[in-house]
């Protein structure tokens, strides 16, 4: 898996759903919305996706330091 550190996931998901990027859900468990997006207090604000070749990236909210 590769990740791409963003300032914020919810606005790098609109851009990559307004480019036809479909987020992957891994179910409930994980905290997704209706965006795809994991909000779970347990790890970071992450939102996973494939590329052409179904390869698993994500980005990740970095964290304020």
């Amino acid at each position: 898996m590769l990740n791409f550190p963003v300032e914020s996931v919810d606005a790098a998901v609109d851009q990559l759903a307004a480019a036809g990027i479909q987020m992957e859900n891994y179910g409930p468990d994980l905290g997704q919305d209706e965006k795809g997006i994991s909000r779970d207090p347990r790890g970071p604000v992450i939102a996973w996706f494939k590329d052409p070749a179904g390869n698993i990236l994500s980005v990740i909210e970095e964290s304020p330091e």
